[in-house]
């Protein structure tokens, strides 16, 4: 098994806080996992002197107090991490190209719930944490800064100064305290109003500058605020709004240029409903000095399918794409004018069967499940559609997460036609009529996959899983759709649909309870899996600060998802987003998100 740096450096750095080898010690430790010398630097900033010094850990007395870094401190690191150049040339246009498929889904971000739309409205609305782009953790957003009290329970969270909306109104913790309140209604649509009401048990206002958040126990900080970051909109613009009224507003729909209004480097411009084309301008009032972007306008262009959004990458038609297909990736690299940046993810590809006995009763019967994953030879899926590019998965925590451990993974789904067959007739399903498909009672085990069309490899995919199905008497029908206007309303608003593949971005924080917890139907755990173990396990591991002992947890989860298989993960996504060189400082990875220093990028003349 290869190395996870991440896990590696977890360790060693627990070790330190246990006494077990100094800071020198560590700073070796760190820079044997092959991490670059910037980015052990930037590390090494954020560890104390001694373990004595270290927080938030457990004092004899049971203070868990902790101060965060400031968002110059963040900035320090950033440069210590990323060799940013000196812009050659101002002003000009990025133009990113997506999928048709793939469209923006609403303009208001407490709204958002998917990729591109959250990264892309990302650089218009701001959250009150980020994501670092160097190890995933929790960085200051809009708040600069952050405390937890002894109790570890009250965070105390100190804005950042000088920001304005989009529309010159100052920003202040009155807008906070209105977004929460959003967030925490389940009117308003949001898809993290379960994990922020399950983590967040008050907030009140302390001054114009100052929020006081208490957690509803004590828990790691990575999975505080539910994962979302806390998204943050003007309390000016829409207060007037009722809460079951913001899915429709003119303001979430692109409709009203004055209703979105953000406090990011970029505002909004027009978007083009006939083409989906959404246009984004420099905010030249932007706060943050060291983010006030170099380019003038920021284009998100949609196309027909993966073919024409390669050509039109080639042609310098736009200038980066993610999620290059694996046939393509080396002619890219090859071509001067273009380079593909290669990374891990946190993202994988999965199908998920519908457990919801009153939509179907094909997949009620684990074996099935069972079946259906043995029949699948994921190894070939890696080595001769993705060339590579790609890990068959072994349990649900992706190649990043710190729960990555597919050696404690005791349930292997390898290759085995022979295996799946016996399952399914463990299961009664025998083909009584000799045509080639098993049934049950009289009832044929045939459904559709439904998947977002438009991409030639998944269209490959799941072809090759049809086959694969097939061979052990299992007809399945590929069913290619629009992934905004169909796979997703399917999925999360009516669960109308027997089986979906898709892919799926989890974080840092090895939290997977959105999409295996039974609170979160039918939001992410669409599948509408429930099981009382894993929703404890979950629960226990998110108030649980060692971060050793939580991960022990979370690989427990992991197991038992693992056997009951209400998803199979097939594989874990190494990402390759292609991009034209003259693109500078553009640095997309899984931690900070595609877009993370698109405000730095400059482009040549």
């Amino acid at each position: 098994m290869s190395e996870n740096p991440v896990v590696k450096l977890n360790e060693a750095y627990h070790e330190f806080l246990a006494g077990k080898m100094d800071r020198r010690g560590l700073m070796l430790r760190a820079s044997a996992l092959g991490l670059s010398a910037a980015s052990v630097a930037a590390f090494m900033r954020g560890v104390p002197a001694s373990a004595q010094d270290a927080s938030p850990v457990a004092s004899p007395t049971g203070d868990l107090s902790f101060t965060s870094i400031t968002a110059a401190e963040y900035v320090q690191q950033l440069t210590s991490a990323f060799n940013f150049e000196e812009a050659g040339n101002t002003g000009g246009t990025v133009i990113m190209g997506e999928l048709n498929s793939s469209l923006l889904t609403t303009s208001n971000l407490v709204l958002g719930d998917n990729s591109p739309t959250n990264p892309v409205l990302s650089l218009m609305y701001e959250t009150l944490l980020g994501s670092s782009p160097i190890d995933g953790q929790y960085v200051p957003g809009l708040a600069d800064y952050w405390e937890i009290a002894p109790d570890g329970k009250t965070y105390t969270f100190h804005l950042r100064s000088g920001v304005t909306w989009h529309d010159g109104t100052p920003f202040t913790a009155d807008d906070v305290i209105f977004s929460m309140d959003a967030q925490s209604d389940e009117a308003t649509g949001s898809a993290y109003t379960s994990g922020f009401n399950a983590t967040v048990a008050s907030y009140t206002k302390i001054d114009d500058m100052t929020v006081e958040m208490v957690a509803t126990d004590v828990m790691a900080q990575v999975v505080f605020l539910g994962n979302s970051y806390a998204p943050i909109v003007a309390k000016h613009i829409w207060e007037s709004v009722p809460h079951e009224n913001w899915k429709d507003d003119p303001g979430s729909t692109w409709s009203d240029a004055a209703r979105i209004v953000g406090t990011g480097p970029f505002k909004f411009s027009e978007y083009d409903a006939s083409s989906n084309v959404a246009r984004f301008v420099k905010n030249d009032a932007y706060y943050d000095s060291f983010f006030v972007p170099t380019i003038d306008e920021f284009i998100f262009q949609p196309w027909q399918d993966e073919t024409a959004a390669i050509e039109a990458l080639r042609a310098g038609q736009i200038d980066f794409y993610e999620g290059i297909p694996a046939p393509d990736t080396q002619s890219i690299i090859d071509d001067p004018t273009l380079d593909v940046a290669i990374y891990d993810t946190f993202s994988f590809s999965f199908y998920g069967t519908n457990l919801d006995p009153e939509k179907t009763p094909l997949f009620q019967d684990v074996k099935v499940r069972q079946a259906l994953a043995y029949a699948i030879d994921r190894q070939s899926i890696v080595d001769n559609i993705l060339l590579g590019y790609g890990e068959v998965a072994q349990g649900s925590q992706p190649t990043l997460s710190v729960a990555y451990a597919p050696d404690q993974i005791t349930t292997h789904y390898d290759y085995n036609p022979d295996t799946a067959k016996a399952l399914l007739a463990d299961a009664g399903w025998v083909d009584s009529d000799g045509d080639g498909v098993v049934e049950l009672d009289g009832q044929k085990l045939e459904f559709e996959v439904m998947y977002g069309s438009g991409s030639a490899q998944s269209d490959s995919i799941v072809a090759f899983i049809q086959e694969q199905w097939a061979a052990i008497g299992v007809a399945m029908t590929p069913n290619p759709v629009s992934f905004s206007d169909v796979l997703i309303p399917a999925i999360v608003d009516s669960q109308d649909f027997q089986v979906a593949f898709l892919g799926f971005n989890w974080d840092a924080t090895g939290d997977q309870s959105a999409m295996f917890s039974t609170e979160y139907f039918p939001q992410f755990n669409f599948v509408k899996y429930s099981n009382a173990e894993v929703d404890a396990l979950n629960k226990q591991a998110n108030a649980t600060i060692d971060p050793d002992a939580r991960r022990e947890l979370l690989i427990e989860s992991a197991n038992l998802v693992n056997d009951d298989l209400p998803m199979n993960v097939l594989w874990f996504t190494k990402g390759r987003t292609g991009y034209n060189v003259r693109l500078h400082n553009f640095f997309p990875n899984a931690l900070g998100g595609i877009l993370w220093s698109v405000p730095k990028v400059w482009v040549e003349a």
